[in-house]
């Protein structure tokens, strides 16, 4: 009985200890806030899309899902601009269904994994009537900085901190869900877009963008 007894409290008390540990794990994630937004101090939104918009040269690698309402695509994609021109790639699973669109904004040269090959003058009409969805390539280079085209007319929605929340611009709807420390600057980490059935969201990995450090020390 006495044998008994002592190993019944031995438990209890191994009993107890491994109990206590889920419970304070549990009380502690509980007391953990969700994730805080990232701020950017002492710059407001004017002064901040300003900014951004003087970027002229940067290299953004990421993902890239895409949804026309009837097909949906998705896999990785990079994004060079070097002035006002642009060399955008995006690559399928397995290197399926990509593509390529490089030129300036007179002229785009689209390129696909199929053969196909075109030469676009009027981007967005042209990709529509032929792949029946498009990009819009030349305000993207803006969009996916957290700016709006400045050669278009837009609907900002900042926030407090000073970071784009949502605009409306060419008749796309951007949202941004996320930023993220990049080259010292604050950079959308996901963003969404949409117009009509198409809805486009980009996920930005990795940033390359010459000068940034200037920029962000001011």
């Amino acid at each position: 009985m006495l044998r008994l007894a002592v190993h019944c409290r031995a438990f209890s008390r191994r009993g107890v200890r491994f109990l206590i540990i889920p419970v304070l794990a549990a009380l502690f994630a509980g007391c953990a806030g969700p994730a805080e937004r990232p701020q950017a101090p002492g710059v407001d939104w004017l002064e901040r899309r300003d900014m951004l918009r003087e970027i002229e040269e940067f290299r953004m690698e990421g993902r890239l899902s895409l949804n026309t309402g009837r097909r949906g695509y998705s896999g990785t994609v990079s994004w060079e601009q070097n002035d006002d021109i642009v060399d955008f790639r995006f690559r399928g699973p397995f290197g399926f269904g990509g593509f390529r669109i490089h030129g300036d904004p007179n002229q785009l040269r689209v390129k696909t994994t199929s053969g196909d090959e075109l030469l676009l003058r009027d981007p967005e009409k042209e990709m529509s009537e032929r792949f029946g969805w498009s990009l819009p390539v030349h305000s993207m280079r803006y969009w996916i900085l957290g700016v709006s085209d400045p050669g278009l007319p837009a609907n900002e929605v900042p926030d407090a901190d000073g970071l784009l929340d949502s605009m409306e611009q060419a008749g796309w709807l951007v949202r941004y869900d996320s930023y993220g420390e990049a080259e010292g600057l604050l950079l959308p980490r996901r963003l969404d877009m949409e117009r009509g059935d198409v809805r486009i969201r980009v996920m930005t990995d990795r940033w390359d963008i010459p000068g940034a450090g200037t920029l962000a020390r001011r």
